[in-house]
């Protein structure tokens, strides 16, 4: 047999040891690699200048305090703030849902405006009943809610050993890199330079979907966060947290967080720190993300926003939270595979 298709075979081989290991923590592979092609050139100019082990050391210090720093801090400023928030859900549930009585007026007077419209009353019992419904599934979407919080926190221990293997398998991978990259010349058969236009290619990628999805998103967490302090809502920390994990939804974004509560504030009688919110939200929040965000993705990624707006909301909807990477990913390998293919065939027809 010939020693090139047993090399290949031999690699195939080891490729699919591995894959058989981790198959069933796909998630945490895609994570951890997309740390890993981040953060190698960090570990390269360590390796220049300590030995191996002690620059692995050193790497997986700096990797565990970049997720240990951000943690501490949201726990020492946030959680006290997220319990008010827990109770205070749990209390109107606990009221049915009750409104405020400046909400109450509110209504009150939009059914007297409404009364003097011919044919309203007709439309009273089916009003009422598309409120009743309205309430009972907002019941049992806060239960939902609550139940979920709870459950949340006592998965700690599962989330930290997640935590712990990304860190894990994203140092292993930086300090096999060399054998990985062995691997895909011989799976490939490409030459190295085209497999170093790859390597290329993916760590800009995922350094523009870190800075354009993640960063951003922590950008406008903070945004929402200030907003909501000057226009002085309580518990400010704790929702500017929520927008920060609602800033990756596409299309809707942090608005899930500031609509709601502009018009809680609203009803609650300020009417100009409501307004306030609102363009706040508009101005500032959205548009910090209609800016940042384009411009972080298509640095590195050579294609329009478009293109990449339906990548990620197809790979979401195909592979779930972690298609926010997968997506982009793919679109950037798809395209570097193209170029590759039209510098192949023309160093080809070179040759002939």
């Amino acid at each position: 047999m010939n020693p090139k298709l047993q090399s290949r075979i031999l690699a195939c081989l080891a490729v699919l040891c591995w894959i058989l290991l981790f198959h069933s923590q796909t998630n945490l592979i895609i994570m951890a690699s997309a740390i890993a092609f981040l953060t190698y050139p960090f570990f390269q100019r360590l390796n220049k200048k300590f030995s191996i082990w002690f620059s692995v050391g050193i790497y997986y210090a700096c990797l565990a305090l970049l997720f240990i720093i951000p943690i501490v801090l949201i726990t020492v400023l946030v959680t006290p703030q997220a319990v008010n928030g827990y109770k205070t859900i749990l209390l109107w549930v606990d009221k049915g849902l009750e409104l405020p009585p400046v909400a109450e007026q509110y209504i009150n007077h939009v059914y007297i405006w409404l009364d003097a419209i011919p044919g309203f009353q007709d439309l009273q019992s089916s009003t009422a009943e598309i409120s009743g419904t309205i309430k009972r599934n907002l019941s049992k979407f806060l239960q939902l809610l609550l139940t979920g919080g709870i459950s949340f926190a006592g998965s700690t221990i599962n989330i930290a050993l997640q935590l712990f293997l990304i860190i894990f398998l994203a140092g292993l991978a930086v300090v096999y890199a060399k054998t990985c990259y062995k691997l895909a010349v011989r799976i490939t058969g490409l030459p190295q330079e085209c497999i170093d236009r790859f390597i290329i290619a993916l760590q800009r990628a995922v350094r523009s979907i870190f800075l354009g999805i993640f960063f951003v998103a922590f950008v406008q967490g903070i945004l929402t966060g200030i907003g909501f302090f000057i226009f002085g809502v309580n518990d400010a920390a704790f929702w500017g947290l929520a927008a920060m994990i609602c800033a990756v939804i596409p299309i809707l974004g942090t608005a899930l967080i500031w609509m709601p509560i502009a018009i809680t504030v609203w009803v609650g009688g300020s009417f100009y720190s409501a307004l306030g919110i609102v363009l706040w939200g508009i101005i500032i929040v959205a548009g910090a993300d209609n800016f940042l965000r384009p411009y972080c993705l298509q640095k590195g990624i050579k294609t329009s926003i478009i293109v990449l707006f339906f990548a990620i909301i197809c790979s979401i909807i195909a592979f779930g939270p972690i298609g926010l990477i997968l997506g982009p990913t793919l679109v950037a390998l798809g395209i570097q595979a193209v170029e590759e293919s039209d510098y192949l065939l023309r160093k080809a027809e070179h040759m002939e």
